[in-house]
């Protein structure tokens, strides 16, 4: 999540190394962004979360992409019994989510460098994550979830609601830029759609969320894989 406190966006200037302003980004600023963040009342996320947990078996196999500190998200579903694999690129963020949810197996790097076996998991989750990728690599992601996750798994993700790359200067009053990027609802639709078979659309919605003075809209997926 981007928007408070971001004074600057600019939707055309172009990064070199985006990744790595991420990794700056949440490595530099942890510790305000765990503060800002873990206080926030019941959101969209915590109600797909909900919705989950009732589809999976007790012991579930969960990788979580950009599980950052690992609050709240990680601590519920290490709560429920679930076997929890969380992912993050910032060191930062993986070291306050091994004092957080110790439970769980924690791995700090690009998302999209994971190697896991085939059928791995029975669910992959993935909020405010994905669209820290590049919008060219978004897709590729899709596709090596499908191939992690279990016949019957589940994908529970968000993703820009607007099209193109987004670069914020000064991220939380600091010197940080952020970056992320969007493909658009018709554009993520099409991954499902195009790009990436074996996967039914359970939520494909757009919702928005109040976040202090801010609202804020995401295009959240629930998606299903079908295939065996």
């Amino acid at each position: 999540m981007l928007d408070p406190l971001l004074p600057a966006t600019n939707m055309t200037s172009k990064l070199e190394n985006p990744k790595s302003h991420v990794e700056h980004g949440y490595d530099t600023m942890a510790d305000e962004y765990l503060a800002w963040s873990a206080p926030r009342p019941t959101t969209t996320r915590m109600k797909h979360i909900d919705d989950l947990l009732k589809k999976l078996p007790g012991s579930a196999d969960v990788l979580e992409l950009g599980c950052g500190a690992g609050v709240p998200c990680t601590q519920v579903l290490v709560e429920h019994g679930l076997n929890v694999t969380g992912n993050d690129i910032s060191a930062a963020q993986i070291a306050l989510a091994r004092e957080h949810v110790p439970k769980a197996t924690l791995i700090q790097g690009d998302m999209l460098a994971l190697d896991f076996a085939p059928a791995s998991f029975d669910a992959v989750l993935a909020f405010y994550s994905i669209f820290h990728l590049p919008k060219e690599e978004q897709a590729l992601m899709i596709e090596k979830i499908r191939g992690w996750l279990k016949p019957g798994g589940w994908l529970l993700c968000n993703f820009h609601f607007e099209e193109g790359d987004v670069t914020r200067e000064g991220w939380f009053k600091s010197s940080v830029t952020m970056f992320s990027s969007g493909l658009g609802v018709e554009g993520t639709r099409d991954i499902f759609r195009d790009q990436v078979q074996g996967f039914k659309l359970v939520v494909d919605e757009v919702d928005v969320e109040t976040v202090g003075r801010f609202e804020e809209r995401f295009h959240w997926v629930m998606a299903l894989k079908e295939d065996a």
